[in-house]
């Protein structure tokens, strides 16, 4: 039976390539995909149209070959094998493929149901977050297969500090949600507010709602992220973004959504544009990460002009004895205190409005709206 039995997903031209050893082939092919109904992961497989110069390439180098398969729609990794009686090689693919997904819906269906066979609305979640990735080239060589986008090709976080290493643990991954974090705020006394209450705050102070694009930076595993994208419809989406491993393969499992979807990646340099975002936050994490202001100035930087910011991150006492203890104890762990007015001052500065600020014990939550003038393109 032939495996694009019905009409493909893509049919036309593409470009094979390969690394080792190095070589391009313009072939025809056919391709069709679908969601797998329990992991939500999409997956494409289909054939190359004979094409003697690629069959001799084959033959030469083994039975099956990875390597990239691009089209005018996109680009993506691709395993090839299996040559059939026609000569045509199979090719299969895991993530994004390599042409647009749209999806489909039954049209004998009185309630237009989404089809069996189409693109899950976290697999549509993903191709959303994906497409606001830049610069192309960058998007371009994304890995997605992980049911994420994955722009550090598996390389492993940094880890300097006791807290950043365990930022890295998959057991603390595990845990992070229901035991590691409300730890930590115990620990800064957020005075009696509950992670129920702080995500409520967290949604008020961005405003959600519609078809926002909401970037949650060090997202970990994704409960923040999921419960913000719960706000959004339509073509809305919550970025969830972090440079642990661990805490985004957690994410994927744990809090994919129809509207939420997980970049890895370095906080430092967003791999966005300009004015992306309609809403960013960043949640009890500043205080861990290396160069924290350079990640509150990309925050600024992405986000639209009368867009909101939102941050929750340590407040030093400006008593001597509290602030020498806080100080020695917070260096040892790898943990930053920073001053009350540090943020707000920040915010100020760049010509933000609606400043609001909210101190409880060694925590501060900010939140203002970007007034920058020029528009989003």
């Amino acid at each position: 039976m032939s495996d694009l039995s019905g009409k493909p997903d893509y049919r036309g031209p593409a470009v094979l390539a390969f690394d080792t050893p190095a070589a391009e082939f313009e072939v025809q092919i056919d391709l069709r995909g679908h969601s797998q109904p329990i992991d939500g992961i999409f997956r494409w497989y289909g054939r190359v149209r004979p094409h003697e110069e690629l069959r001799e390439f084959m033959d030469a180098a083994g039975s099956s070959r990875k390597g990239r398969l691009s089209t005018d729609s996109g680009e993506a990794a691709v395993l090839v094998s299996d040559v059939d009686f026609w000569g045509r090689y199979r090719l299969q693919g895991t993530g994004m493929p390599p042409y647009p997904v749209e999806p489909e819906t039954d049209r004998d269906s009185d309630v237009g149901a989404i089809d069996a066979g189409a693109p899950s609305p976290e697999f549509l979640a993903l191709q959303r977050a994906l497409a606001l990735i830049e610069p192309a080239e960058l998007r371009g060589t994304a890995d997605t297969t992980g049911g994420y986008v994955e722009l550090l090709g598996g390389t492993p976080a940094p880890s300097p500090t006791a807290a950043s290493r365990a930022m890295n643990n998959p057991v603390v991954a595990s845990i992070y949600e229901k035991l590691w974090r409300p730890a930590g705020v115990a620990m800064m006394g957020v005075g009696g507010i509950s992670m129920s209450a702080e995500r409520a705050k967290a949604a008020a102070d961005l405003r959600l709602s519609g078809d926002m694009r909401v970037l949650d930076v060090a997202s970990g595993p994704g409960n923040f992220t999921k419960y913000l994208s719960n706000h959004l419809s339509g073509e809305g989406v919550a970025v969830g973004f972090d440079i642990s491993e661990q805490m985004i393969r957690r994410a994927v499992r744990d809090n994919r959504g129809p509207h939420a979807a997980y970049v890895r990646g370095d906080a430092r340099t967003l791999p966005f544009a300009d004015n992306t975002f309609d809403a960013v936050c960043c949640f009890a994490a500043l205080y861990l990460i290396p160069q924290p202001l350079d990640v509150v100035e990309e925050l600024v930087r992405v986000l639209r002009p009368g867009g909101r910011i939102a941050i929750m991150t340590s407040c030093g006492r400006s008593a001597a004895p509290v602030k020498s203890v806080l100080g020695a104890v917070s260096g040892r762990l790898g943990v930053r205190m920073f001053e009350k007015d540090q943020f707000t001052s920040i915010f100020s500065a760049g010509g933000m409005t609606e400043i609001e600020q909210e101190v409880r014990g060694l925590a501060q939550f900010v939140s203002a709206t970007n007034a920058r003038a020029s528009e989003r393109i």
